[in-house]
């Protein structure tokens, strides 16, 4: 155990952070699950309005800071990276150990923030959480998202510091795509993050030293804090869906004969102009605090302008797997498809919330609920299973039920879309988001997205058993290149750069 609690080792570290990733996953569903369980009725609540607050504000920062950031960034990354470069290890090992284990202070800061009690919303918006309002809950899940911030930055350096010098010190005809994808993820991290930590330092004084940056009575802008809110939290969402944008094109061009539409530099440079033009429309989730006209003209074509290269990649994934005949009965396929699909949903629907006139309609109404959870819910998740799907026998040696997992595909697709879609038409009838009662007529809807919250809590377990099954009750070791100890042993064994392309792992993920 000591070898783990101090180990340098890019593997374990990635390991560490799938632990605290799977921790943080489950209990975010687990408070989904009440928060749906609350709208079976719709005035008798399971919990209280404040309660209902404290349940919306944890969830929404578990799945973000403590599943999605955790298992995307930190733990595939840390594992895979160095494979893909055919490096050692990263070039900062004690860094990225001290990024790993500063979640840990931060998750036990969380968890006080919950019994303290933190319903701010996971935006933060003054005046609720400059005064006096949560106590000392408030507090501490200031204090948590400031550890969980700089854990992130210390991965984002030693990141682009070990792609770079790999990048530099050697000719190589091209690079994976997941490596370009944590690259530019890297780096939006790293420009966007200080600003959150300075917004959040403000409010802190704001509320325990007597300063007003955000209270007008002082001479404060509360606007001011939703600016800086969403310079981070905007390039946040392509944070946590970049490295499923990498996994997605890794896995298509591995898996058909046929190049991309756009071509390789395509793809990469489509993902450089979502980061680049991602990073200046922050101010379209706040066309309703009075922005001039030319502002939200301005904010509006960019956001459509992102249609374009987001386009381009998904045209490019349906040209792909076109080309991979024979693979319709490989699970890794339909959760692409499936992604695919969610993926598209979801951005129709900014497109739709992109036009400030729409959002003006939409802003705070379950239609932005659906939106945002088809996007980074559905999305996000789906990669995560893609990536785990792919990447299981190399980590751990053994292969993965194919029937399992074709039946964790049809309940999680009959699940998230049964929980998320209705919220479309909810939101479309003008029913406000974060309140905990609603009007009888709308039960119907409400119960039908509670059913398909339960599914997709079924289904989170159901993934956890196959992981399980594949290891406890299986026999079915794969042979990777050459040995498992390859990938087991402290000590990584460079992979050969023609392993990464040219082998193709379809035939023993899915051995029975």
């Amino acid at each position: 155990m000591l070898i783990w609690l101090f180990t340098l080792d890019h593997k374990r570290i990635g390991m560490i952070y799938m632990v605290l990733g799977v921790w943080g996953g489950f209990l975010g569903l687990a408070l989904s699950f009440l928060i749906r369980v609350n709208y079976l009725d719709p005035y008798f609540n399971v919990v209280s309005p404040d309660v209902y607050n404290y349940v919306i504000t944890s969830h929404g920062v578990a799945m973000i800071f403590f599943f999605l950031m955790p298992v995307l960034m930190g733990g595939f990354g840390n594992y895979l990276l160095p494979l893909l470069l055919g490096l050692p290890d990263l070039n900062l090992p004690r860094l990225n150990a001290l990024s790993a284990w500063l979640l840990l202070p931060s998750a036990i800061c969380f968890g006080l923030s919950m019994f303290g009690g933190a319903g701010v919303g996971w935006t933060f918006y003054p005046p609720l959480s400059s005064g006096d309002y949560g106590g000392w809950g408030v507090d501490f899940l200031m204090f948590s998202l400031h550890l969980a911030g700089l854990s992130s930055v210390f991965g984002s350096l030693n990141f682009i510091c070990t792609m770079v010098s790999a990048m530099c010190s050697r000719t190589v005809e091209r690079y994976s795509i997941i490596v370009w994808a944590y690259l530019f993820t890297s780096m939006l991290l790293l420009a966007s993050l200080p600003v959150l930590a300075a917004g959040m330092t403000m409010l802190l004084f704001d509320r325990n030293f007597g300063s007003a940056f955000f209270d007008p009575l002082g001479g404060g802008d509360p606007v001011l804090f939703q600016h800086m809110f969403w310079f981070f939290g905007h390039p946040e969402v392509y944070v946590l869906i970049l490295p499923g944008f990498g996994m997605i094109s890794h896995v298509c061009t591995t898996l058909t004969n046929n190049d991309s539409l756009f071509g390789y530099g395509g793809l990469v440079l489509a993902m450089f102009a979502m980061v680049c033009l991602g990073s200046v429309v922050w101010a379209h989730h706040m066309f309703t605090v009075g922005l001039d006209l030319k502002t939200a003209v301005f904010f509006s074509s960019v956001t459509m302008i992102i249609g374009v290269p987001t386009g381009m990649k998904v045209f490019s994934w349906l040209y792909m797997l076109a080309g991979s005949s024979g693979r319709f009965w490989d699970p890794i396929m339909w959760w692409m498809v499936g992604f695919i699909v969610l993926f598209t949903i979801g951005g129709v629907t900014g497109m739709v919330l992109s036009a400030s006139v729409m959002d003006a309609l939409f802003h705070d109404t379950w239609f932005v609920v659906a939106h945002f959870h088809y996007v980074l819910s559905l999305g996000s998740f789906s990669t995560v299973v893609i990536s785990l799907i792919w990447w299981w026998p190399v980590i751990v040696g053994y292969s993965l039920n194919k029937y399992l997992l074709m039946a964790h595909w049809g309940v999680s697709m009959v699940g998230f879309n049964l929980c998320f879609f209705p919220m479309h038409f909810l939101g479309v009838y003008g029913l406000p988001r974060r309140v905990c009662s609603y009007e009888p007529c709308f039960q119907w809807m409400n119960t039908l997205c509670s059913i398909g919250g339960l599914l997709s809590v079924f289904s989170g377990f159901m993934l956890m058993y196959i992981l399980w099954e594949s290891m406890a009750v299986s026999n079915r070791v794969v042979g990777l290149w050459g040995s498992n100890s390859i990938v087991l042993n402290v000590v990584t064994v460079p992979v050969p750069h023609h392993c990464v392309y040219i082998s193709d792992p379809s035939g023993w993920v899915f051995r029975n």
